[in-house]
């Protein structure tokens, strides 16, 4: 049962404040109600051995009014239980000496670190990949003369994914690209002429160029997309990890 935090001057010694009750964050409006109506009178001793819970945020609200209050630290001037009093040494440092955030550096040195960063990131990218091509490679040279280790319904499935999902975004956005094509074609060959020769433009640069490449490009990036959403749901479910446990 929380009780109500308290903050009060006793009548018998004038300058001597008590405090009592949970100073915690359930009660952080209250403590801020009662540091206001404190202000920044000064006072010869605060009490807070009345307090039976503190947390982070009571101590840095009662450190935030022994300082208002001009008794700060003092060990003499404010009373703390013996469980209370390293919480809110803590609290006390982080407040009195905030961390600071060093502040970025843009000049040349930061720019020729971050390249090299990048360089040797895309280095080890390049080693990772080229690590999983050649065990990709090795376990489809050892499972080939075992069709019983043929996994054809994953195959399939994965197959089913990769390319036959990808077709209709394929297929939109190849009409798009060709239609916008062909209105920008006509306008350029009817200046000299040529407008019959749309339809060839059309069908030569897509079966030569624009067709694989958009291809190419939406498979790479709707597969590696729905792949590593799939990772994502797995290493949030905890498969992975039961994987390397399993040591698959």
């Amino acid at each position: 049962m929380s009780e109500t935090p308290r903050l009060r001057e006793d009548p018998e010694s004038p300058g001597r404040w008590l405090a009592a009750g949970d100073w915690t964050l359930a009660n952080a409006a209250t403590l801020e109600s009662l540091a206001g109506d404190a202000g920044t009178r000064e006072a010869r001793l605060l009490d807070a051995r009345g307090i039976t819970r503190l947390d982070a945020s009571g101590a840095m609200l009662l450190w935030r009014l022994a300082r208002n209050a001009g008794v700060g630290g003092d060990g003499d001037r404010l009373r703390l239980r013996d469980d209370h009093a390293p919480l809110f040494a803590a609290v006390q440092g982080v407040c009195q000496n905030p961390p600071r955030t060093a502040a970025k550096d843009y000049g040349v040195r930061a720019l020729l670190s971050r390249i090299g960063c990048t360089v040797e990131d895309n280095a080890r990218e390049i080693v990772a990949l080229i690590a999983f091509g050649g065990e990709a490679l090795l376990t489809a040279l050892r499972v080939a003369p075992r069709p019983a280790r043929w996994r054809v319904t994953a195959t399939i499935a994965h197959m089913e994914t990769v390319g036959l999902d990808a077709v209709p975004l394929v297929l939109l956005l190849s009409f798009l690209v060709g239609a916008v094509v062909a209105f920008v074609g006509s306008e350029v060959l009817a200046a000299f002429g040529a407008q019959v020769f749309v339809v060839e433009l059309i069908g030569i640069s897509f079966l030569r160029e624009f067709g694989v490449l958009l291809t190419a490009v939406l498979l790479a990036g709707r597969t590696a997309s729905a792949f590593t959403a799939q990772i994502g749901a797995m290493q949030s479910g905890e498969e992975i990890d039961a994987i390397r446990t399993l040591g698959l």
